[in-house]
C-alpha cells in the first residue's frame, strides 16, 4: 500500500502563528507507524510538536492523542509537554528553554506503552545575518491556446552574510507570507465593528533552500531568490509581509533536508533507482526495526521580512469588500483558510 508521508517543517510553528510547510512524497509502508515533527530553538517558549500515526485509509497521518512527551536538556533538566489539540503538544518552556550550545532530546510514551526517543541535537552557536527585499518582475507564462503572455510577479530575495567559524555551518531557509483582510463596515451604527483577520500563506510549500560552508563559494550570498508569488489582488489591498525564516541546523538535519529535496525534485529515467525514505533522528529503543518518520530539531532561528503595499503595484487594487461580487469573507473573514484575529506584532 502506497502512503503519502507528510514531512512538516514547523520549527517556527509556535512563534509564527502556525505556519506549516508541507512536503509530500510516496513511500511503501504499512499502517501504524509514528510520525513526529517538532523543534526547540534559541527563543523563549512555548514550543510545539505534532504527533501522528499512519493508516491505510488516509494519505495523511492522523493525529495521535494521549501521549506523554518529555523534553530533556543536556544540563539535566526536563519538562513535559501538554496536549492542546488532537496530536498537537505544547511545551511552556518554563523549565527547559532553547539556548545556543545546549543539547536536547525528547522521549515519547504512547498510550499503549510504546516508547520513542530522538537522537540528541545541539543548537548551533552561530547564524547567518540576512536582509530581505522584494522586487516586482515580469515572467512569461504559457496560455491555454499555446501562446505566451507577460505576467507580473513578486520576487523575494535575501542577502546573507555567513560568519567565519571553525565548525561547518548549515542553513535552511523557508518563507511564509502574512496579509490582513478587513470585513466590510456594517451599515448600522449599532452593529459591532468589522473584524480584521491576519492570513498566513506559504507561497512555495515544497521549496527547500539550503546552504553549507562545506561547499565552495563566497560567504556573502547576494540576491538569493527565496520565492516568487503571483499577485492575488485581495491579498494586496493592505500591507502584505514576506517572512524569511533562517535556521542554523545540525549536520544531520541538513542531510535530512537534502534527502527530502532529492525526493521532491527527483529527475531521471525509469531505470534510475528511487531515493530512499529520509531517515530522521527518532527511534524505538526497544525495536530497531520500527521505523519512525519525521524529525525533532534543535535550531538557531532568525527572521528577516519585507512588505508590499498596493501602491507598489503597477495597477489599481480596489477594496475587495466594496462594490459588487464581494467574497463571503467580507462578512466573516475567518472563512479564509489559515486566518486568525490575532494581530502579529509587526503589523
Amino acid at each position: 500500500m502506497s502512503l503519502r508521508l507528510i514531512i512538516l517543517s514547523i520549527a517556527f510553528l509556535a512563534v509564527f502563528a502556525g505556519c506549516i510547510n508541507e512536503i509530500e512524497f510516496d513511500t511503501e509502508r504499512t499502517e501504524g507507524q509514528i510520525v513526529v515533527s517538532g523543534s526547540i530553538y534559541d527563543r523563549p517558549g512555548p514550543y510545539q510538536l505534532e504527533l501522528g500515526i499512519t493508516t491505510l485509509e488516509s494519505t495523511i497521518p492522523i493525529p495521535l492523542s494521549g501521549a506523554r512527551i518529555t523534553l530533556f536538556s543536556g544540563d539535566g533538566n526536563s519538562e513535559q509537554y501538554r496536549e492542546i489539540d488532537d496530536g498537537l503538544y505544547e511545551l511552556p518552556g518554563s523549565v527547559v528553554s532553547g539556548s545556543r550550545g545546549q543539547t536536547y532530546y525528547i522521549e515519547i510514551t504512547l498510550p499503549d506503552g510504546g516508547i520513542y526517543q530522538s537522537i540528541p541535537e545541539t543548537i548551533p552557536t552561530v547564524h547567518s545575518h540576512d536582509s530581505t527585499y522584494i522586487e516586482l518582475e515580469n515572467i512569461q507564462e504559457q496560455t491555454a491556446t499555446g501562446g505566451s503572455r507577460e505576467v507580473p510577479i513578486i520576487s523575494v530575495y535575501t542577502d546573507s552574510q555567513i560568519p567565519e567559524t571553525s565548525e561547518p555551518l548549515y542553513i535552511h531557509w523557508s518563507v511564509f507570507s502574512k496579509y490582513s483582510f478587513r470585513e466590510r463596515t456594517p451599515s448600522s451604527p449599532l452593529a459591532p465593528p468589522p473584524n480584521t483577520c491576519y492570513v498566513t500563506t506559504v507561497p512555495d510549500p515544497q521549496g527547500i533552500i539550503l546552504f553549507s560552508t562545506e561547499n565552495p563559494g563566497s560567504r556573502n550570498i547576494e540576491q538569493q531568490l527565496m520565492v516568487q508569488k503571483h499577485i492575488v489582488l485581495q491579498e494586496f489591498y493592505r500591507r502584505h509581509y514576506f517572512n524569511v525564516i533562517s535556521k542554523s541546523v545540525t549536520e544531520r538535519r541538513y542531510n535530512y533536508w537534502q534527502q527530502v529535496d532529492e525526493i521532491i525534485n527527483q529527475t531521471g529515467t525509469i531505470f534510475d533507482s528511487a531515493p530512499a525514505t529520509p531517515k530522521g533522528n527518532l527511534f524505538n529503543p526497544n525495536d530497531d526495526q520500527d521505523q519512525v518518520f519525521g524529525y525533532f530539531e534543535a535550531v538557531a532561528i532568525d527572521t528577516s521580512r519585507a512588505f508590499v503595499t498596493r501602491g507598489d503595484l503597477p495597477f489599481f487594487v480596489s477594496n475587495p469588500c466594496s462594490g459588487f461580487n464581494q467574497p463571503p469573507a467580507c462578512d466573516n473573514c475567518l472563512l479564509i483558510e489559515n486566518s486568525t484575529l490575532e494581530r502579529p506584532f509587526y503589523f
